[in-house]
């Protein structure tokens, strides 16, 4: 494939004009984007392993890109989007990022519009971007290029160490709760069923679907199921599941990065037809309580800024919110 050249406008007078060339990426390329965002966002680093993991999965296009500039990388250009036949809306989701040294809104705005000429030949018809809303560089590049705020992530921080006692009270009445109710909390590690890995991946998908989003939610292959279950960031006497008799009715578990990175919540649901009992509560405490087990200091967890009944939780949990991250789109 041959390299694209973009140009970096808006330079003051006599500046020598730069550019970046975008090559197709080689096979480290998830340490790198790793790398770069975590020199972007040092408070929020990026685990390599976790960037291998989701550039497997199966029902997903991606094309992935370096951008040098002066013959060196500065800094990476991914996007994706679903199978089409899967995703009529042809939304492409669009990343990008730059080493500190590289990093202008110029920059980023040449980035994803290199990815805009991509996803237009592969025939997207909306483009979506992702930024920390106070990210103020990526913010101008994508606003210059006429993006605009579509919905929010809210992302919440609970200290685990300012009162461990209250979180255990508050995950023992849970159990009461869902004792009560017929409901067994336990680990996909200890349960023994032996078709309790279908029923979790059959539950989880049907779940999804609720999730207040702006594209289509495509079901993840039972084979990208378990991989996930079996990636190195998941372990599966941490991975808790709710069951009422034969049906699994709920998961929730923590990611625990490998490398660099904070705790936090990898996935939580329920199915439909047990919500409103206090399920997600109960699945939330335990790896909560899990965690303080386990020394970590905070877990950090992120939901739709619409989904009143998670958002209540999570205040409920003393969960404090940190940042929201901005999803900006831009029909193509």
């Amino acid at each position: 494939m041959p390299r694209k050249r973009y140009y970096l406008y808006a330079m003051p007078p006599g500046t020598p004009t730069k550019t970046l060339d975008f090559r197709p990426a080689g096979e480290d390329f998830a340490r790198f984007l790793a790398d770069v965002r975590t020199a972007e966002l040092p408070d929020e680093p990026m685990d390599p392993p976790g960037v291998e993991l989701w550039l497997r999965n199966d029902h997903t296009v991606f094309r992935s890109y370096v951008a040098h500039a002066g013959g060196a990388p500065a800094g990476y250009a991914l996007s994706e989007h679903n199978q089409w036949e899967a995703a009529p809306d042809r939304v492409v989701w669009l990343y990008c990022g730059l080493l500190p040294d590289h990093r202008t809104p110029d920059g980023l705005a040449a980035a994803y519009q290199f990815l805009e000429e991509q996803a237009r030949t592969d025939g997207g018809r909306v483009a979506m971007v992702y930024i920390r809303e106070d990210d103020a560089q990526a913010l101008e590049a994508v606003a210059e290029i006429g993006y605009s705020e579509d919905r929010r992530e809210r992302f919440w921080e609970l200290d685990l160490r300012a009162d461990p006692d209250r979180l255990r009270q508050l995950a023992e009445g849970s159990r009461e709760r869902m004792r009560r109710a017929g409901i067994v909390i336990t680990t996909l590690a200890s349960d023994q069923d032996p078709e309790r890995y279908l029923k979790t991946h059959e539950m989880a998908n049907a779940a999804e679907q609720d999730i207040p989003t702006s594209d289509t939610i495509v079901p993840d292959s039972f084979e990208y199921f378990m991989e996930w279950v079996r990636s190195p960031n998941l372990h599966q006497d941490r991975f808790w599941i709710a069951r009422a008799g034969d049906e699994v009715v709920g998961l929730s578990t923590l990611s625990y990065p490998v490398e660099r990175g904070i705790v936090s919540t990898d996935f939580t649901c329920v199915a439909r037809s047990r919500r409103g009992l206090g399920i997600a509560r109960a699945l939330k405490l335990e790896t909560i309580v899990q965690a303080i087990d386990l020394d970590v200091d905070r877990v950090r967890t992120d939901n739709d800024f619409r989904n009143a009944p998670i958002l209540h939780l999570n205040e409920d949990l003393g969960y404090q919110h940190v940042f929201d991250w901005i999803k900006l789109a831009r029909e193509l």
